[in-house]
């Protein structure tokens, strides 16, 4: 069966820390099996053959029945994840300080002007880049914790949804993934 990951926007929903187990649940109240939490920042990889826009309703309707409402929900195939892990364009930052690095899982391309005004926002030692697939990557040569970046916006308001994770916390997912692909 084919597998999924999902990534929540949000860990705190409706004033509640979402746990592993209750993203586990999210995953099987939309029919997926064999769900696997992984760390505590709201990712699960989980077998399914429904779409990964069919999942990310179900989902998010899962989670708006448990916790009063919901969070965007980011669904990749292990395709599209790949895919994604390919794409970084910032692969030799990675490897030295992949805390640095950080990943926009998108559900949509962010429009030309979103990632114009991201850019914009960017320090001189700071770099974001687009993939042809439309997802967004990061780079923090300074003090990440300075960066106008990743705080102060939301990417609705930049006309998308996504959700980032850092390269540790990706290659930990990718691990996993790697883990229930071996296992067939």
């Amino acid at each position: 069966m084919p597998i999924r990951i999902a990534l929540l926007r949000s860990m705190v929903i409706g004033k509640r820390r979402v746990s592993g187990a209750d993203v586990r649940a999210l995953a099987e109240a939309a029919g997926g099996t064999d769900a696997r939490s992984v760390i505590a920042t709201g990712n699960v990889v989980f077998r399914s053959r429904k779409a990964p826009a069919t999942l990310e309703r179900e989902m998010e309707t899962a989670c708006a029945a448990e916790f009063g409402q919901s969070t965007e929900i980011i669904v990749k195939t292990a395709d599209e994840w790949r895919a994604l892990l390919k794409a970084n364009p910032f692969s030799k930052q990675a490897g030295t300080a992949p805390a640095r690095v950080l990943v926009w899982a998108m559900r949509e391309p962010l429009p030309d002007a979103g990632l114009d005004q991201l850019r914009r926002r960017a320090s001189a030692d700071e770099k974001v880049v687009r993939t042809a697939d439309g997802d967004i990557y990061m780079w923090f040569g300074g003090d990440i914790d300075a960066s106008k970046l990743p705080a102060g916006f939301g990417l609705k308001s930049l006309g998308a949804v996504g959700t980032n994770r850092n390269w540790n916390t990706v290659m930990k997912i990718t691990a996993v993934l790697d883990e229930m692909e071996a296992a067939r």
